[in-house]
């Protein structure tokens, strides 16, 4: 395949990118100075090279100066981070958005998608469930939290931050029925943010103003 078409059907991959644009951004490239294609290349090298997927909350990660653990984000391994709240929602941009406002402070888990309606696969296929599953039953049966020896702060309260969307409702109810059947899990409340948050925002483009009226009103 002839390296300008196979380039924008690469670009094709990216979210919310169409023909037309794929087809701009080779244009721009075949213009663009070799220094600057240099560039790119290198730094894409570098990704490809640094990028880690969080062991604890899914979220994938560059390289980071933090700490030397590879498997684990540096949000997760702050230990000033307040471990009795878990925020479940779908991506890393809706993190980012929410570290943004300074207003939350607990760990997150990253699901990567909202559970269609119709779907031939099954559930776990789509969203990291059982990885949320193993992340809480770990947390429940953790030692006493008034052991010396435990550094496991207990989940207290499970946020759902999903889209207000029908499949964001789905999605949730989902969860709620699979998580019910974790033992002990009736002691974690779980919440999800006030529809303060308009119906289909998608939290990565929330302010801080809103957020802060949907994390406080959340029930």
């Amino acid at each position: 395949m002839n390296p300008t078409k196979k380039l924008q059907e690469l670009f094709l991959k990216f979210p919310g990118i169409g023909p037309k644009q794929a087809a701009r951004f080779v244009y721009f490239l075949l213009r663009e100075s070799a220094d600057y294609k240099n560039e790119l290349a290198q730094n894409i090298e570098y990704l490809k090279n640094t990028a880690h997927v969080c062991n604890k909350c899914l979220r994938i990660f560059g390289e980071t100066n933090y700490y030397q653990e590879k498997d684990i984000c540096e949000i997760c391994h702050d230990s000033n981070r307040d471990g009795k709240y878990l925020m479940i929602l779908i991506k890393e941009l809706d993190i980012d958005a929410i570290e943004k406002t300074n207003l939350y402070h607990g760990k997150y888990f990253v699901l990567g998608s909202t559970l269609p309606f119709l779907n031939s696969q099954k559930p776990s296929e789509i969203l990291n469930v059982r990885e949320l599953v193993k992340l809480i039953s770990e947390n429940l049966n953790s030692q006493n939290p008034n052991s010396k020896n435990n550094t496991t702060e207990k989940i207290s309260e499970i946020i759902f931050a999903i889209p207000a969307t029908d499949e964001g409702e789905h999605t949730i109810d989902y969860l709620k029925k699979t998580l019910a059947q974790i033992v002990g899990i009736q002691k974690i409340k779980m919440s999800t943010l006030a529809r303060g948050l308009s119906t289909g925002l998608d939290l990565e483009y929330v302010d801080k103003n809103t957020f802060n009226q949907a994390f406080q009103h959340r029930e």
